[in-house]
């Protein structure tokens, strides 16, 4: 059976990944907007705006990198290992939702 290579592979969008660009892009949104909010509070140095900037600019280069020298969905993989997912399986019976007030009276 024919593979085709090009249909297998994630949407990228300047070099990386779809998924990623858009946490990139939420990223520099949220940061922008968080030092908006903190401006009307406090006074922020200019230099501060440059360096998120700057860290932005270094994590779009990074993530390139990355694209091109690891697995498919690099940034995806490690966000969900390092939030998500459970540090510890728990073994044991499945728990079932209980129904109404007395869930073993109200059995037929």
């Amino acid at each position: 059976m024919r593979s085709y290579k090009s249909i297998e592979r994630p949407a990228q969008v300047l070099g990386m990944n779809l998924q990623d660009l858009g946490l990139l892009v939420g990223l520099f949104i949220g940061s922008v907007l968080l030092l908006g909010f903190l401006g009307m509070a406090v006074k922020i140095p200019r230099m501060v705006y440059l360096v998120v900037i700057l860290l932005e600019i270094g994590l779009l280069l990074g993530l390139r990198y990355l694209t091109r020298t690891q697995a498919p969905g690099f940034l995806m993989g490690w966000l969900s290992y390092t939030f998500i997912q459970p540090r510890r399986l728990a073994v044991g019976p499945i728990p079932l939702p209980a129904h109404g007030k007395n869930s073993k009276n109200n059995r037929v």
